[in-house]
């Protein structure tokens, strides 16, 4: 058997859906240039097997865009054995609908093709984590999902703006790395990017909790506020996934 076979079954490993072809391939050959474990399979080679053991992240090779990328997703989204398994989306499609369609549908990143190895077992690597981090990972499953998404963070009181990234969120708050440190208490705006650059869309938060990361970084917990509260759980893709 090989590692890239369908019928691989085994936990804490990446599994790819897509097409036979180079751009599966290079998906596989970067994560195993990262050390991570990687299964490859068809959408209908997966679709045979209802009973597939959970991978802890699914990456969607997607080639022919459009109506064909939306409607993969749907499937993957309710294959029984994907449920909650965080999905990493690599398209050709670098537009905002597709991105923030992709996203409110319950994608956990989108990344826009061609795109380096780094970029793609960084994002891995961290979606695969949130699966794999006992049980602070199982609490954090029941409120929240992964996702991973450029933002800048304007910092009120100090008058400055910070670029970060958000890794996960729910219907009332997030969880956000940054370089600079943000203090309990501080209210910022969290302004979202698309697949290119900033959304402007803005959204009103208060720091709830910091600390460092094991990265040289910060992490910190948000919690959304005022009116924008409400439009979080959308943007987010909570209104349309039930996550919460």
């Amino acid at each position: 058997m090989t590692e890239d076979s369908p019928s691989l079954r085994r936990t804490g490993y990446t599994l790819v859906i897509g097409d036979d072809g180079e751009d599966r391939a290079w998906v596989m050959a970067a994560l195993r240039w990262a050390h991570m474990e990687a299964a490859a399979a068809t959408e209908a080679e997966l679709l045979q097997h209802p009973d597939w053991v959970p991978p802890w992240l699914v990456i969607l090779d997607d080639v022919a865009g459009g109506d064909a990328r939306r409607e993969a997703q749907a499937r993957i989204k309710v294959h029984p054995a994907l449920k909650g398994v965080p999905l990493l989306i690599l398209s050709f499609e670098a537009d905002i609908d597709s991105y923030s369609g992709a996203i409110t549908k319950g994608a956990a990143a989108y990344l826009v093709k061609p795109v380096g190895a780094e970029e793609l077992t960084t994002a891995a690597r961290k979606l695969s984590d949130w699966l794999g981090a006992g049980d602070e990972s199982e609490k954090r499953r029941r409120l929240r999902r992964p996702l991973l998404m450029k933002i800048d963070v304007d910092i009120r009181a100090r008058r400055m703006r910070i670029p970060g990234e958000l890794l996960d969120a729910s219907g009332t708050g997030c969880r956000i790395e940054v370089k600079e440190e943000l203090y309990p208490g501080e209210m910022v705006r969290v302004i979202l990017h698309g697949p290119d650059d900033s959304s402007h869309v803005a959204l009103g938060a208060e720091v709830r909790w910091h600390r460092a990361s094991p990265e040289g970084g910060h992490e910190a917990g948000l919690r959304f506020t005022g009116t924008t509260a409400l439009l979080a759980g959308k943007l987010l893709g909570f209104a349309s996934t039930g996550t919460t």
